[in-house]
């Protein structure tokens, strides 16, 4: 039986093409390059579209990870609260960007927050349909983790190469990351 013919018979012609652009999108995703085309539907099928209005805040700081964000359409601020309270712009992301990943693998809370800089159209993947597809596609599945792991790892060593680039008075790495500094 097809993929697509296992939908249920009320769904309209715009429901399945709705299916098939998220098909798309997720293919242009690194993480599924070389991935059996079955297991992407799957999580085609199971993401869920979601629109947010200019300034709507997708997740906040401090709340619970559990889903990562495509963008389809329009742009996504990260920012982080500073403990004055002050919001600090780390990136705008624009369509194509792929945010949230790592809440796919583990439980945590959002070390920063989302929100929508213009209007945007977000396809959602949650943690428990990203793990019952990877548990039905062991042999795949661990590529996918590790394609998740090598993505945050490369983001990480951007930020840092940022921080440093930014660091008022840190006289070395060792300064930056004392456990008092924090504190400052």
């Amino acid at each position: 039986m097809s993929f697509i013919t296992d939908r249920d018979e009320s769904d309209s012609a715009a429901g399945r093409s709705e299916l098939v652009e998220n098909l798309e999108a997720l293919r242009r995703i690194p993480i599924f390059r070389d991935i059996p085309l079955e297991m992407i539907k799957l999580y085609a099928y199971t993401a869920r579209r979601q629109a947010y209005r200019s300034d709507e805040l997708v997740f906040r700081q401090g709340s619970p990870a559990r889903e990562a964000f495509l963008i389809l359409s329009g742009t996504v601020r990260l920012w982080m609260a500073d403990p004055e309270g002050h919001q600090v712009d780390l990136q705008v992301l624009d369509p194509g960007g792929f945010f949230g990943y790592m809440a796919l693998l583990a439980e945590y809370e959002w070390p920063l927050s989302a929100q929508a800089a213009s209007p945007a159209e977000l396809l959602i993947v949650d943690r428990r349909s990203f793990r019952k597809i990877l548990v039905r596609y062991p042999e795949k599945g661990f590529q996918i983790v590790e394609r998740l792991v090598q993505m945050r790892m490369a983001r990480m060593k951007s930020h840092m190469s940022l921080l440093m680039r930014h660091i008022d008075g840190a006289s070395s790495l060792d300064e930056l990351y004392r456990i008092d500094a924090l504190s400052r």
